[in-house]
């Protein structure tokens, strides 16, 4: 049928407007697109386990580029300057790692006794105030007598069973963390072999994809331009997610200091790195400053300062500077990011919320250069 339109019309088979088609030929091809998307969204999230480090590596090699390009300046070959880049990480995490662990274990140490007092201040013994949990308890308690008064006498020759919630098991419970430890494991050297592969090699990659655009210097010249946008997007995405992830820290750190919360510094850089992850990141460190004032005062004023004010600090990074930024640095609308970071989410759970909004990035600089995804980037754009 397309065949007779370019006989009448005289116009090629693949360019004939979708408004001279037939309505049924209209329906066949939008139910083919939807079939076609819906296999590629079954495809990424089959192909987790491969997907996820590459892109991982792909994102980590641009944020270690720069170090390697200053090296590089200075007349050190690209290997040998990623192996220092390598060698300067280890030597941060080694540090990072030995001075949390006197404080996690002072913590361990004292988390029987925080529990204990938890424990006796919200149910407190016969005589004394009643506790903040008393009045939730009585009002359980009460609504569970008067549906036991007030079920239907069992038939004769019926009785009655009476459910028992199984116990929590630590054993599977462990077992299960072990496992996904080992995952995760596995995944982290992964990115991490292939993110000194890609800094080892350099232009390489990108190189090749321009050698196999095509013959013609008009699509070699599309394909560079691609991967250039795509290079100066990412960099400045990262580079306005570390200056996000700093002004977080430091205003999540200095108003806990002033209320006199130990070590607020600690709570502010977690609450800063925490801040990567989207939506997640932001409410687990309002949980773990909140958590950290509690067990310091034992009192609901001073915890509710500090709750607030990294509520506070995370509405505002969420609805302004975050938008303001990011819109700027990656040429993104908000819905888009929002939805980007819904469906990549389901996808591929926290690492697709990590890698979220660079898929987007990248996705809106190659649209802004292909005429045929000029509408997508047009949808994306802000």
């Amino acid at each position: 049928m397309v065949h007779e339109l370019k006989r009448q019309t005289g116009v090629a088979a693949d360019e004939v407007p979708l408004e001279m088609l037939p309505h049924a030929v209209r329906v066949r091809t939008a139910a083919v697109s939807v079939i076609v998307a819906a296999a590629a969204l079954l495809v990424l999230r089959e192909a987790k386990p491969f997907i996820v480090p590459v892109l991982a590596s792909v994102l980590c090699a641009y944020a270690l580029e720069p170090a390697v390009a200053r090296l590089r300046r200075w007349g050190v070959p690209r290997p040998l300057a990623a192996i220092i880049i390598y060698m300067l990480l280890a030597v941060a995490a080694v540090g990072a790692a030995q001075a949390a662990r006197t404080r996690v274990t002072r913590f361990v140490d004292t988390l029987p006794t925080l529990i204990a007092e938890f424990r006796a201040s919200a149910t407190p013994d016969a005589g004394d105030a009643a506790g903040p949990l008393d009045p939730l308890q009585q009002t359980a308690k009460t609504i569970q007598q008067t549906a036991a008064d007030h079920a239907p006498p069992a038939a004769p020759g019926v009785r009655r069973v009476t459910l028992v919630e199984p116990r929590f098991d630590v054993r599977a419970y462990l077992t299960s963390a072990s496992v996904g430890l080992a995952r995760l494991s596995v995944q982290l050297v992964a990115i991490a072999v292939m993110t000194f592969l890609l800094l080892v090699t350099g232009d390489v990659c990108k190189q090749k994809l321009v050698t196999i655009a095509g013959p013609r210097q008009a699509d070699k010249q599309i394909t560079m331009d691609v991967i250039k946008s795509v290079d100066r997007r990412i960099e400045r995405y990262l580079i306005v997610r570390v200056l996000i992830c700093g002004i977080v820290a430091v205003a999540t750190g200095v108003p806990i200091a002033l209320m006199g919360v130990e070590n607020a510094a600690v709570l502010g850089l977690l609450a800063g790195v925490l801040n990567v992850v989207p939506y997640i990141g932001p409410t687990s460190g309002i949980v773990l400053v909140t958590l950290a004032t509690y067990l310091q005062f034992k009192t609901i004023a001073i915890t509710a300062a500090a709750g607030g004010a990294a509520l506070a600090v995370a509405v505002l990074e969420g609805n302004f500077v975050t938008p303001l930024l990011m819109s700027r640095a990656g040429e993104l609308n908000t819905v888009a990011v929002f939805v980007s970071v819904l469906v990549f989410g389901w996808l591929w759970d926290v690492w697709g919320l990590l890698l979220a909004v660079p898929i987007m990035v990248a996705v809106k600089a190659a649209a802004d250069h292909i005429e045929s995804l000029k509408p997508i980037g047009e949808l994306l754009g802000r």
